[in-house]
């Protein structure tokens, strides 16, 4: 036996199930009102079988008569041939009739009447044919007065009065089928509109309910697969069995899972913060005046030494600032303090940031005149935009050969304002440009100790304009350069 386990699914074979239920109760019925329409048009058409063969025996007895009377005036031979034809035609319509209404007590025995009288009275006229037929008869007189027509048919049979009687009988039963016949196609008709009616409110109710039962759970879950990643609060549990109600109890597990790692998170950042970041930088500093020799004469050796423990240390700090930087950001959360500024000294306080290591690594930074002279103004975080250029140019002399330019461009494009850096660097293989914006992502492994990066740099700037409203991006040919580039709303001053 077929089990269904989805009890969505069940629900919704439900809504089938339902309605075909009713359409079959409905076409039963249909079926049962045709078939007695049907019984009550063939009782009709029984009726009317029955009457032309009763007419059809008055018919030829009657013929039987006229031929038996001329027979009796003027003895002419072939009257016998015909009387005969028609005698034997009338005894098998009667025995057709007779046949006809069996089953019938009292139609069955009024046929056997007619039967009988027309046989009495075809075999008193056969008589005609072999003796003298009341000679005392004239005919001839009697056949112009209505009395003497009336004598006539009273003298040779008494077959019309039983004919009379029969189709007095099937009138009334042709009347009474062919009433039931229209009540029934009136019923029809109504089951139909009544059943098509009800079959589609039926379907609708069943529809909407489900629909309504169906969706208005899911959406809550939806609303909760936002809250979950806003961190938010989430709505109600949706209640039931079904698949709706245990996913919307993972979502409120896996909410309880995350407040709790978020909880682990802040207390962890917390103590880096508290425990492992200040004494830290008590050893940088410590360790870069010893590596100077402020606090002491030193050896070679020993510098060297000290000055490595300093870089070491130099890359651990910088790390721990980039994972606070991203805790503060919380994901997409922190908060922004924008006002319209110039794209000019946007691009001025970052490349006086970056002067003096990109004039140690040999590499100049070009602002092209038209930025300095034609300035665009946006609104935005200031130091937060500031801090994007400093990555993407502290980025570009890391990997820019000695003796290259970098240039900083920025340009409208209807209502953004689009900055870019270019270098002539090494470039950044195909396959890795949607890489390099995610967090601790190296375009090759050994940069994080060659280069002193952290892999968190340009997530950190992706997080900074996305939360302005803008986009980010990069172009690049390996082996020829990268331009990295992102795009601000435009403001006014």
């Amino acid at each position: 036996m077929l089990r269904i386990r989805s009890k969505l699914l069940r629900k919704g074979l439900l809504v089938v199930i339902l309605p075909t239920v009713f359409q079959l109760v409905f076409l039963a019925a249909l079926a049962v009102l045709l078939e007695n329409a049907e019984s009550e048009v063939d009782r009709r058409l029984e009726s009317k079988e029955r009457v032309a063969a009763a007419t059809s025996v008055v018919g030829r007895t009657v013929d039987a008569e006229l031929v038996s009377l001329f027979y009796n005036v003027y003895h002419l031979d072939f009257l016998t041939m015909q009387f005969d034809e028609s005698r034997r035609a009338a005894e098998e319509l009667s025995r057709e009739l007779v046949r006809l209404c069996a089953g019938n007590a009292e139609r069955e025995k009024a046929a056997r009447q007619i039967d009988e009288s027309a046989r009495a009275s075809l075999k008193r006229m056969s008589k005609v044919f072999d003796e003298d037929f009341r000679p005392d008869v004239d005919v001839n007189s009697l056949v112009n007065k209505e009395k003497g027509i009336k004598q006539v048919y009273d003298l040779y049979t008494g077959t019309f009065a039983y004919v009379d009687s029969f189709l007095a009988m099937e009138k009334d039963l042709q009347s009474r089928a062919a009433s039931q016949e229209k009540q029934y196609r009136k019923l029809i008709k109504n089951v139909v509109i009544g059943g098509v009616a009800l079959n589609v409110i039926l379907t609708v109710v069943l529809a909407i309910f489900f629909t309504v039962s169906a969706t208005s759970r899911l959406k809550t879950v939806l609303d909760n697969t936002s809250r979950l990643l806003n961190r938010e609060p989430l709505a109600e549990p949706v209640g039931g069995d079904d698949e709706i109600a245990q996913l919307d109890t993972v979502f409120h597990a896996t909410a309880r899972d995350l407040a709790n790692v978020d909880k682990q998170r802040r207390h962890l950042v917390s103590l880096v913060r508290e425990d492992l970041s200040t004494p830290l930088r008590q050893v940088q500093f410590t360790l870069h005046n010893l590596s100077q020799g402020v606090l002491a004469e030193l050896s070679d050796k020993a510098r060297t030494r000290l000055a490595m423990a300093a870089g070491d240390t130099d890359r651990v700090v910088r790390l721990i600032d980039d994972l606070l930087s991203i805790e503060d950001m919380k994901g997409a959360g922190f908060e922004l303090k924008t006002a319209p500024v110039s794209t000019r000294d946007l691009i001025d306080a970052a490349v006086a940031s970056v002067r003096q290591p990109a004039e140690k690594a040999g590499v100049a930074i070009e602002v092209p005149s038209e930025v300095a002279s034609k300035p665009h103004t946006v609104n935005a975080d200031s130091d937060r935009i500031i801090q994007v250029l400093i990555n993407f140019l502290s980025n570009a002399v890391k990997y820019s050969p000695s003796g290259s330019t970098i240039t900083v461009s920025v340009r409208g494009e209807n209502d953004r304002v689009i900055f870019s850096v270019t270098d002539t660097g090494r470039g950044i293989p195909e396959e890795k440009l949607d890489l390099v914006f995610e967090r601790f992502q190296q375009v090759e492994a050994a940069d994080q100790s060659l280069r002193g990066g952290t892999g968190l740099g340009l997530p950190i700037a992706r997080t900074i304009v996305e939360q302005h409203g803008g986009s980010i991006g990069v172009e690049s040919v390996e082996g020829e350069g990268s331009t990295f580039w992102f795009s601000l709303p435009a403001g006014n001053l």
